[in-house]
């Protein structure tokens, strides 16, 4: 994939269909785009993700974002190789699954 400017690519679009696409500035909300195509973006696109932000940069987002559903949580995993238990959203949600009535 071609980012030869700071919008979200056409591309991408389908991924974030509930913002303005048109105003997604891939600086300014690179921690909400790296998540949402964690979770919801194709393989291919994931790593043009990583590729972007680079892979360091990627895993540190992902490691603390605190709502990362499951599916984000073990894409960034198997992708980046990080441990299950470095994400702070798996934590939290087992730490919610102890204390649950």
């Amino acid at each position: 994939m071609n980012f030869t400017s700071t919008i979200v690519p056409e591309e991408l679009h389908y991924a974030f269909w509930d913002v303005n696409k048109n105003s997604l500035d891939l600086i300014k909300y690179k921690k909400f785009i790296i998540s949402r195509m964690f979770e919801r973006g194709k393989l291919e696109d994931v790593l043009d993700i990583v590729v972007l932000y680079g892979k360091d940069e990627v895993a540190k987002i992902l490691e603390n974002n605190e709502f990362l559903s499951q599916e984000g949580i073990h894409l960034a995993h198997a992708v980046l190789d990080i441990p299950l238990d470095q994400f702070k959203a798996n934590a939290l949600s087992k730490y919610y699954r102890s204390t649950a009535i």
